[in-house]
């Protein structure tokens, strides 16, 4: 289904890609006049080349939004997932108030009717200290407008320091997030099972590890959210089934030959996709926004959805 926020948004994009295509269409005009050398038409090239793909990274594929659909193979967990419909998505970094992005995002993940709605850190973007009570707004706004039948449950992301106020932690759980840091629940279900769900602050002391799985019985199956997928190496010590994060947004540039790059610069050997390491199993989705420079490239932003099989 189209909705009005993707019909918005599919005319600018198209408004965006039309203007570089009359620009390109006047270059090629003039190229096509003009007696080049060699040099010449390889430099008009790469440069029409290199405005395409500006149009690309900078207006297109950051509005892009796609659905990534991730079968995860747990018997154990399956038995209390299967049937349940998980959504994911992570770095939010909303700025200013609810634009196009954000009702997109409201549309499509609510047309995909969730029953958990995960949320995995970077919820303020980088202007927060002159708009925090702007974001704080907006963003209780945005998490009112999903819809779910067992929750929303969250954890903070490097740029999350206001969670640490316990005023806007309460207007975020009022607004119906509920927040883990180092910390854990019981999950109603509706198919009448509990999941076993925690979830890790992004900053925290070694012994807040234990305190994170208090509680939890020794025999059932978990799931760890966290923001940093650092945090592997800690949740297959811990034995814990599916640990989702974010953090990376991919690389933002996703261009084959310079995933080396973006993993070195992101300081992380996990940029996105699925990991697994005996029992443990690792999902790092790309994220929604950006931050530092505004562009994705062969990268396009992400919304999960997580099914759990006990079928290979």
């Amino acid at each position: 289904m189209i909705t009005t926020a993707d019909k918005l948004s599919i005319v600018t994009w198209a408004f965006n890609l039309f203007s570089v295509l009359i620009l390109l269409l006047i270059a090629l005009s003039w190229y096509r006049k003009k007696r080049l050398s060699l040099f010449g038409k390889v430099t008009l090239l790469f440069v029409l080349a290199g405005m395409a793909s500006f149009a690309d990274a900078y207006w297109i594929e950051p509005n892009w939004l796609k659905t990534e659909h991730v079968v995860i193979h747990d018997p154990e967990l399956a038995k209390v997932l299967e049937g349940v419909r998980v959504v994911q998505i992570s770095d939010i970094h909303l700025q200013g108030g609810i634009g196009d992005r954000e009702r997109n995002l409201i549309a499509r993940v609510n047309a995909l009717k969730p029953d958990l709605l995960f949320i995995t850190g970077d919820f303020f973007s980088d202007k927060q200290k002159q708009e925090l009570a702007v974001e704080v707004s907006a963003l209780s706004e945005l998490i009112r407008s999903f819809k779910t039948t067992a929750g929303i449950f969250g954890v903070p992301g490097n740029y999350d320091g206001p969670l640490n106020n316990p005023a806007i932690m309460k207007k975020f759980k009022a607004a119906g997030i509920d927040i883990l840091i180092n910390e854990n629940r019981a999950v109603a279900l509706p198919n009448h099972k509990t999941l076993y769900l925690a979830g890790f602050g992004y900053f925290r002391r070694k012994n807040e590890k234990l305190k994170t799985f208090s509680g939890i019985p020794s025999d059932v199956p978990v799931v760890l959210l966290a923001h940093d997928p650092d945090n592997f190496d800690e949740a297959i010590e811990a034995g814990v089934n599916l640990l989702l994060v974010g953090h990376t947004h991919g690389g933002q540039v996703g261009i084959p030959f310079l995933v080396e790059k973006s993993k070195k610069a992101n300081k992380s050997p996990f940029m996105r996709g699925l990991f697994v390491r005996g029992r443990t199993k690792m999902y790092v989705n790309r994220g929604i926004a950006t931050t530092h420079v505004p562009i994705r490239f062969f990268n396009r932003p992400e919304i999960t959805v997580i099914t759990v099989t006990s079928e290979l």
